[in-house]
């Protein structure tokens, strides 16, 4: 049996050592990265399967395969970039040509620090001089400022079905892409930028393209 593989970790590294733009520059915009396998010829690919239901990593705690409402909108969005790309979609997945494993990731980071200057927010705007209130020199202790940062990840990888079986040899990887950003207040927003995201990583990889138009 033909098994995929999964890079996740191999992508993470290679996105991570690109210098990525600083989200606050791009207005919560999800960073894109792509890669492709050398010399690879997609015109020699016709068909294509991809699973229905989304890998999901860090939402529990355990890997798990989800067939919600929004997992399927992503895979959808993936169907329809690749057959507006002039591939076919077919459930057979011997048959396929291409095969393509989506994993979403989810990453909580916390940070704890502990602030010993009774003003250092002094320095944003908004906020009074302590002299606004009297003569008051402030407190005499410090405190620990708490905040955590949540961001998604969508890892995708395009695998050559059509290469020969070989006992514990993976198969090929023809393309990869890498999408993250700051997971925001709904999962309709966030879902709504994958999508647009997913349509990018698309448009940045021309050379999928072989619809002829």
């Amino acid at each position: 049996m033909k098994k995929i593989i999964y890079l996740s970790a191999a992508i993470m590294l290679a996105a991570a050592c690109h210098k990525a733009p600083s989200q606050l520059d791009k207005d919560g915009e999800y960073l894109v990265y792509t890669s492709r396998a050398e010399g690879t010829d997609f015109s020699a690919y016709k068909t294509y399967n991809i699973p229905d239901s989304l890998l999901i990593i860090g939402q529990s705690a355990k890997p798990e395969y989800s067939k919600s409402t929004y997992s399927l909108a992503l895979i959808d969005q993936y169907k329809k970039m690749m057959n507006s790309y002039g591939y076919v979609y077919t459930d057979d997945k011997d048959a396929a040509d291409l095969g393509i494993q989506v994993t979403y990731i989810i990453e909580t980071e916390n940070y704890v620090n502990y602030i010993s200057d009774p003003y250092w927010w002094l320095d944003y705007p908004g906020y009074w001089h302590p002299g606004y209130w009297g003569q008051w020199t402030g407190w005499n202790y410090g405190y620990p400022v708490v905040y955590s940062f949540s961001t998604n990840s969508l890892i995708t990888e395009i695998v050559d079905l059509t290469a020969e079986d070989g006992t514990g040899t993976p198969l090929p990887i023809l393309w990869t892409s890498y999408i993250g950003g700051p997971k925001g207040g709904s999962i309709h927003s966030d879902v709504l930028k994958l999508k647009l995201a997913i349509g990018q990583s698309f448009s940045q990889s021309q050379y999928l393209d072989q619809s002829g138009r």
